[in-house]
């Protein structure tokens, strides 16, 4: 089954993302910085149908990124497509 990672993972704009893939037959691998929120994203897909997982990173910490985009396709044999995309301003309000 193909996969996709969404990076920066949240419960708008990632969300339907991973909801519109997952419905395709994408497995999804979502990658946050809060394991409490990926486990709740977790569980609504989980409930919907589509298979996913949780990978916490950092997006800034690059080995923690790259780390959890290893685990992902470890976890589901390989990532198809790389969704990027992080909440307005989050890079500023941490720089």
């Amino acid at each position: 089954m193909p996969t996709i990672a969404v990076v920066g993972a949240g419960p708008g704009m990632g969300l339907a993302i991973a909801r519109t893939f997952g419905s395709r037959g994408f497995d999804v691998a979502l990658i946050a910085r809060n394991r409490d929120k990926l486990d709740a994203l977790v569980g609504r897909l989980d409930a919907e149908g589509i298979t996913a997982a949780g990978f916490c990173a950092d997006v800034l910490d690059h080995e923690a990124l790259t780390q959890a985009l290893k685990d992902a396709a470890t976890r589901f044999d390989r990532i198809d497509v790389l969704e990027y995309s992080l909440r307005p301003g989050t890079w500023n309000s941490r720089h």
